[in-house]
């Protein structure tokens, strides 16, 4: 079966080369190269509906599938978003566009569309689970909690559904409640990724941190490119002031995760402790990148400038720091350095003491 729709997809393609602009066979070509799923000749399939500028919704919406097959999520979203517009409103069509939205990092986009979805009461627990993954990359955790919960109760034995929902009560601040469906999650599936997330972060927060470092131990065992794993492991080291091994771990997480501005800063605070302004001064330098506005970046730098005897450099990044956020842990513990050249290490100690009662 599989090689006789192959040669129809070859006949089809030979007779695209002199028509391209003809739908009936752009959309039985799409079909037959969904059904094939050879790389080669959907890839020809794309080009023709290219090459034949033809604005057909129907066949945009096939084309988006076959995309996303191919591994093409910007192009799908984009013809998906076409057919939409010209009034496709089938539910596959829409979770296919936001599945490309999603995977192209445009999680916004994502989510818009998914709402006309996650709105009905009978909606699929897979469109709500890739709803939950959109607002979670938003950090619209208290949304995405109840869409969660939605699809636990639509497939109660599936292990990804409970650990997504074990993910969005840890991020918003159900440590308790995050480990037992974390441990729900894992006595179904113990690989499963957010199920492990949430209960190394969640014993983490709780201060159970052997029962965290072993979570993330699993994780990095079995997914080696979390970045997330690694960043929490350095977290446990570097609170056990193991700093070497903190350093390590830390460097795997930004490898994998460059984006994220705390585990740089994690990493420039190692150095820092040391004395070591050089490489502190350079994983600042790329927490700078991510936001110039962040105080504990500014307050970070600040300490630098106090190890290189920048005095006044630094009591300048201080104010800066400061000025975007009066609780700056970075600034304050830099005061308390500037404090300590000016004689008064003691008021300096106070006034860190003071900042951590606050905050």
């Amino acid at each position: 079966m599989q090689s006789d729709a192959q040669g129809r997809l070859a006949r089809l393609l030979d007779y695209l080369k002199s028509d391209s602009g003809n739908t009936r066979l752009l959309s039985d070509a799409l079909a037959l190269a969904i059904e094939c799923g050879d790389l080669p000749s959907s890839t020809q399939v794309i080009e023709y509906l290219e090459a034949g500028a033809v604005q057909d919704p129907q066949l945009y919406a096939q084309a988006t599938y076959l995309l996303l097959r191919m591994g093409r999520y910007a192009k799908a979203a984009e013809y998906g978003d076409h057919a939409i517009a010209a009034g496709v409103e089938h539910p596959a069509v829409i979770f296919n566009t936001a599945f490309g939205h999603f995977y192209n990092d445009a999680y916004e986009a994502a989510s818009m569309l998914l709402e006309r979805l996650t709105q009905s009461p009978d909606c699929s627990a897979a469109a709500l689970m890739l709803h939950v993954r959109a607002l979670d990359h938003q950090e619209r955790n208290e949304e995405a909690e109840p869409l969660a919960l939605r699809a636990v109760q639509l497939e109660p034995e599936n292990p990804e559904a409970i650990g997504l929902l074990a993910l969005q009560q840890f991020e918003n601040g159900d440590n308790p409640a995050a480990i037992r469906s974390a441990h729900e999650a894992l006595s179904r599936n113990p690989d499963q990724l957010d199920a492990l997330i949430a209960c190394a972060s969640a014993h983490f927060e709780q201060g159970t941190t052997e029962a965290s470092r072993k979570a993330w131990m699993h994780t990095v065992d079995v997914y080696p490119e979390c970045g997330r794993a690694w960043g929490g492991l350095g977290q446990i080291e570097f609170n056990d002031l193991n700093f070497d091994q903190a350093r390590e771990h830390l460097e795997r997480a930004v490898r994998h995760m460059p984006d994220h501005i705390g585990t740089w800063h994690v990493l420039a605070w190692i150095h820092i402790l040391r004395s070591e302004s050089e490489p502190a001064r350079k994983a600042l330098k790329h927490a700078y990148a991510l936001d110039r506005n962040y105080s504990e970046t500014h307050g970070a730098i600040a300490a630098c400038d106090v190890l290189d005897g920048k005095l006044e450099d630094a009591r300048q990044g201080v104010r800066r720091a400061l000025r975007l956020d009066p609780d700056c842990r970075a600034a304050c513990y830099t005061q308390m350095l500037l404090m300590a050249k000016d004689g008064k290490p003691e008021e300096g100690k106070q006034l860190f003491r003071d900042m951590l009662a606050r905050t």
